[in-house]
C-alpha cells in the first residue's frame, strides 16, 4: 500500500486554507526606536522653549508685591490706680496702646494708584472704641505715602502710589488692646501677612502729649 503524504485535509478532500504569519520583528527595548527618541527630542525642546519663554515674561513683568506687619505695646507698663488719669485731646483713656502699621513693597515693581480696585483703600480693623493716627513714616524719607484716614476703629490707606523698595510706617493711638483684620481688593498684587516686628521707640516719634 502507498503512504500519501499529503496533509490529512487534502488526502480527505477537505478545504485547505493559508495561515498568515507575519513577519518577524526585531528584538530589542522600544526606547532603542529611531522614531521615539525623535519624539522625545521635539518634546524637550517644546518644554525648554516654553521654559524661556515664561522666564522671560517673568522678568519683564514681575508680579507685585505687598508685605504689611503689625505690633503694639502699651502706653504705660504697670498697672496704675485709679488717682491718674490718661487723656488725649479731651478723651479719656483706660488701656492705650501704640501700633505700628509697617506697609512694604519688596517687589522690582511699583504699586500704582490704578491697582486699588474702583479706588477701594487698603483697610485693616483695629477693632477698638478709640483710634487716632500719631504719625507716619517713610523709608526713603523722600517717598510719598499714600492718604491715609481713620474710620471708627479702622485705617484706610489709598489709594495712592507704593514705590518699588519702599517701606511706611503708621503709628496709632488706641484704648485697649487691638486685634488685626485686613482687606483689600487690590489688582495683580500678593498680599502676605508678616510676623510682628519687635517694638522700637522712633526718634521722631511725634509726642503724645502737647503743652
Amino acid at each position: 500500500m502507498e503512504y500519501d503524504a499529503r496533509p490529512a485535509p487534502r488526502r480527505v478532500g477537505l478545504p485547505v486554507y493559508d495561515v498568515f504569519r507575519a513577519a518577524p520583528v526585531a528584538s530589542g527595548a522600544f526606547y532603542t526606536a529611531e522614531t521615539f527618541w525623535t519624539a522625545a527630542g521635539v518634546a524637550v525642546a517644546v518644554l525648554v522653549g516654553c521654559g524661556a519663554i515664561w522666564a522671560a515674561f517673568r522678568a519683564a513683568h514681575p508680579r507685585r508685591r505687598l508685605t504689611y506687619a503689625t505690633n503694639h505695646s502699651p502706653l504705660v507698663h504697670q498697672r496704675i490706680d485709679g488717682s491718674l488719669e490718661i487723656r488725649r485731646n479731651g478723651t479719656l483713656l483706660t488701656d492705650p496702646h501704640l501700633v505700628r502699621l509697617v506697609l512694604t513693597n519688596p517687589g522690582r515693581r511699583d504699586i500704582p494708584s490704578s491697582a486699588f480696585d474702583q479706588g477701594q483703600p487698603f483697610r485693616v480693623d483695629l477693632a477698638v472704641p478709640y483710634l487716632e493716627m500719631v504719625g507716619t513714616e517713610s523709608e526713603p524719607s523722600a517717598a510719598q505715602p499714600p492718604p491715609v484716614s481713620v474710620r471708627g476703629s479702622e485705617v484706610t490707606i489709598g489709594p495712592g502710589r507704593i514705590g518699588c523698595g519702599t517701606t511706611i510706617t503708621y503709628l496709632l493711638l488706641v484704648d485697649t488692646v487691638p486685634a488685626y483684620r485686613c482687606r483689600h481688593s487690590l489688582l495683580d498684587v500678593r498680599v502676605e501677612q508678616l510676623p510682628a516686628p519687635p517694638p522700637r521707640r522712633s526718634p521722631r516719634q511725634p509726642p503724645l502729649v502737647r503743652p
